[in-house]
């Protein structure tokens, strides 16, 4: 049974496209030779052009065709049947009925046969575009492979569209070998297929009811039947017609909605539509202002050159990962292709302009002359960027191969974090090289940690068993670490070393096009490891140091609140029982001023060092520290406190402590370097939540670069850096902005449980 099943299959894909092809071939040569009539008319019978030029009288264009021969006209509109010029031969005179100028008038009509104009009207016509998609619905049938459903309906799409646009080449409005109803019926089997395959394609939507699914194709049958027998209204097949391509549109676009994945793909797919149709619509425009015709004719559909990239781009999507090697060459090709389909949407302006300038000896020279230089210098210059420009749109591909390294090396220096050297990694290297799959396993303090996985899911990392795969790996060699593999999806193994230590491995799987990693790229890959392991080794000795830095920070506060207790139970206490044992009749003035400052000094000391109002809360301590301040200024500058708090919730120490200074260190910056009169310290104090801005209208300063810990640090602002650090002290974000002139807003946010960014 399935010997026959096999046996029946082999031979549908054999011949489908062979008679295909055969009905393609027939209908080309009808429109040919079966429709030589020597003039050009729409559907209402309009004459649109002439071709022979005949001695009058004769056709004019703007006739309205009222009877052919025995036919009327609108007796040959309404029955798809009926032809014109039936039985007649070229040298035949017909005559032909038509209304002039509000007058009917006969005309004898030499039936012409083939003439040089109207055959190469008839060429410079769509009729081509239908061998692009038979071409890619045969590649579809001949080589795609498996043949599961998506290749059914691959094969289906583009042999239903190839039949369609052959027999609506200008065939069907004449009824030529029964191609007005072929066109119908084809249209109307086209609206399952179409809407089929975009619910599937990029990828399944979801599973479709059978039912459905067979219920959908034979209403379409029945549809296509009786417009074979002419049982539906004469423009029924152009609701169908709308109800294939505006459901293959929402679909796509219900795609790229709940598929996110897919939206590259699409992407590319609604790119290609638009750069296909640019060409004919520019045209068009241009046509309505300027008749835009060269040699004589009208080669509008010359413009539809690009339209053959449709069938092949949608081949390009579903099956790329089939070309092989071939999918960069096949990248390439779209890519000068959209180039030359630009490219000459750019002339055609040129064209309209050209058209208007009077005839002069040597015209045509001088125009082939500045369009062919023109042409090289866009090939030239321009050419190169915007493949490149395709690549890094299309492909996701931030840098040329070549460019990689030097790139990558250049961006390594400046990673000062995990964080940014694996988003480094996703930006540069692997959109760049095309993998689709990467681990980049990092030892700290010699335990296997996940530092990024691309393409994998991270439940496969995180048992002990797993994880003792890798530590095992560590110190194998790297002939063994290549054959060691932990996984079957790894294709290449690479250690990460500094020295001989190994401080991390890479591991690369999917790739496009085909998974392979040549043998030429491994010097690149291995140079790129190294200088990933050498930016990791700085990045551990930079994580030491920043937790250093903490450590001496939280040192730091602890030593000012000793300090603080120290003078004010020490030393203020003994200060105060000195002066009561005094007898008030020895105390000068002078001495009674100078010890009075010497408290009041030893007071601001203590409350600069650890403020007693902050423990009763972050609200009375920013209070009491900007009345301080107004009072040390003289008045001078203005502090304004307005913290929202009910009066009652508290936060954690460390966390009041950490947001204190820094309100501390953003008004004691303000006054020092900013010279403003106001200063605003706002913000929210929630059980949950503090939100706090302090606010300038000093003379603020320059912040187009990102201000973070490694910019403030290395241009010296180090008041800024003491309060980033601060911040992810307690797990808070910080936010400077400021413009020259115009004042500094210094945003902080902090969350109970979490960090805010």
């Amino acid at each position: 049974m399935n010997r026959r099943r096999n046996s029946s299959q082999l031979i549908i894909e054999n011949a489908i496209p062979w008679l295909v092809l055969a009905v393609l071939l027939t209908y080309t040569y009808a429109k040919f030779f079966m429709h030589p009539y020597g003039f050009r008319s729409d559907t209402s019978g309009n004459i649109l052009f002439v071709f022979p030029k005949e001695r009058e009288p004769t056709l004019e264009v703007g006739d309205r065709l009222i009877q052919v021969g025995e036919v009327r006209w609108q007796d040959f509109h309404d029955d798809l049947l009926k032809t014109l010029f039936e039985g007649n031969k070229p040298g035949d005179v017909i005559p032909i009925i038509v209304e002039r100028n509000g007058q009917t008038i006969t005309i004898p009509w030499t039936y012409p046969g083939l003439s040089k104009g109207e055959f190469f009207d008839q060429f410079f016509s769509e009729w081509w575009l239908a061998y692009f998609f038979w071409l890619a619905g045969a590649l579809t049938v001949l080589l795609v492979r498996p043949h599961d459903e998506r290749w059914l309906l691959f094969s289906a799409f583009n042999f239903l569209t190839a039949i369609w646009l052959i027999a609506g080449s200008g065939l069907s409005m004449f009824h030529i070998w029964y191609s007005a109803l072929v066109l119908r019926m084809v249209i109307w089997l086209c609206v399952p297929v179409y809407l089929h395959l975009h619910w599937v394609f990029p990828r399944p939507l979801g599973k479709l009811p059978p039912l459905l699914i067979g219920g959908l194709y034979i209403a379409a049958s029945m549809l296509a039947v009786a417009e074979g027998f002419r049982f539906l209204p004469y423009s029924s097949y152009l609701l169908g017609f709308i109800v294939a391509l505006a459901g293959s549109a929402a679909l796509l676009i219900a795609h790229a909605i709940r598929h996110p994945e897919t939206r590259r793909d699409l992407r590319i797919l609604f790119t290609v539509a638009l750069i296909s149709f640019l060409p004919a619509i520019v045209w068009g425009i241009a046509d309505i202002f300027v008749s835009l015709r060269i040699g004589g004719y009208d080669v509008l559909a010359a413009t539809l050159l690009s339209l053959p990239l449709i069938p092949l781009v949608y081949l390009y999507i579903a099956f790329r990962r089939q070309l092989g090697e071939f999918e960069l060459r096949a990248n390439r090709f779209m890519g000068i292709y959209f180039f030359v389909t630009l490219l000459g949407t750019a002339f055609v302006p040129l064209i309209a302009l050209t058209e208007q300038l009077p005839n002069f000896p040597g015209k045509t020279l001088l125009i082939g002359i500045v369009s062919s230089s023109l042409t090289a210098a866009a090939f030239l210059w321009i050419l190169p960027p915007f493949q490149r420009y395709v690549e890094r749109s299309w492909l996701g591909i931030s840098a040329p191969p070549e460019q990689i390294q030097e790139l990558y090396s250049t961006r390594t220096t400046a990673s000062t974090s995990i964080n940014a050297l694996t988003d480094l990694l996703k930006e540069v290297m692997l959109p760049s090289l095309l993998v689709r799959q990467f681990l980049f396993i990092r030892f700290e303090s010699g335990i296997p940690r996940p530092a990024l996985m691309v393409g994998l899911d991270d439940k496969h990392f995180s048992n002990d068993q797993n994880l003792s795969k890798f530590l095992a790996l560590k110190d194998a060699p790297p002939g063994d670490l290549q054959k060691q593999k932990p996984y079957p999806w790894v294709q290449l193994a690479l250690p990460l070393k500094v020295g001989e230590e190994v401080v991390g491995l890479w591991f690369f799987g999917k790739r496009d096009p085909d998974d392979f990693y040549s043998q030429h790229e491994l010097p690149m890959l291995r140079s790129l490891a190294n200088q990933t392991a050498i930016a990791l080794s700085n990045i551990v000795q930079t994580e030491r140091l920043h937790a250093a830095y903490q450590d001496n920070i939280k040192r730091s506060e602890q030593g000012r609140q000793h300090i603080a207790l120290e003078l004010h139970d020490d030393i203020l206490n003994k200060m105060a029982a000195l002066i009561m044992k005094m007898d008030d009749h020895s105390l000068t003035p002078e001495f009674q001023k100078s010890y009075g400052e010497l408290t009041d000094q030893l007071r601001n000391l203590v409350g600069d060092l650890r403020p007693p109002m902050l423990n009763y809360g972050l609200h009375p301590a920013t209070e009491g520290y900007a009345d301080t301040l107004m009072d040390r200024s003289g008045g001078k500058v203005q502090l304004v406190v307005d913290l929202k708090w009910d009066g009652s919730c508290r936060h954690p120490q460390d966390v009041e402590q950490h947001l204190f200074r820094i309100i501390q260190e953003a008004t004691a910056n303000a006054l020092r370097h900013a010279n403003p009169n106001r200063v605003t310290i706002s913000g929210t104090l929630e059980p949950d939540l503090i939100e706090i801005n302090v606010q300038d209208d000093g003379s603020g300063f320059s912040t187009r670069e990102k201000l973070d810990f490694s910019t403030l640090l290395a241009e010296n602002h180090f008041g800024l850096t003491g309060m980033f650090e601060r911040a992810e002290l307690i797990g808070a974000g910080i936010k400077v902005e400021s413009e020259p002139m115009k004042g500094t807003s210094i945003q902080i946010s902090w969350r109970s449980g979490r960090i805010e960014i």
